[in-house]
């Protein structure tokens, strides 16, 4: 995936992502000055922990969380610098 615009991004967040009943996910881009590491830190951080990773693509990846809400990941990774970030909640039954 080339750098998208907002339609695109959502699009292939859409086609991606499958809700888990309960696992929370999120996309997100990674580059050389905003790494994997880096992000698998701050989750870590915001009291979540990784259960699986997926590259999509060189700076695209899909993170599988141990918690059922993304939002608090999601803040944290936004305070620190990561900008394009997609979130889906586990699936309440």
């Amino acid at each position: 995936m080339k750098d998208v615009g907002q339609a695109e991004f959502s699009k292939i967040f859409n086609s991606r992502v499958k809700v888990d009943k309960d696992y929370a996910q999120i996309l997100l881009e990674v580059s050389p000055i905003k790494t994997y590491d880096d992000a698998i830190r701050i989750i870590q951080q915001a009291g979540a922990n990784v259960v699986a990773s997926d590259y999509l693509s060189p700076n695209w990846i899909l993170i599988k969380l141990n918690v059922v809400d993304t939002r608090t990941v999601v803040l944290k990774l936004t305070e620190n610098g990561f900008s394009k970030i997609k979130g889906i909640n586990a699936k309440f039954s």
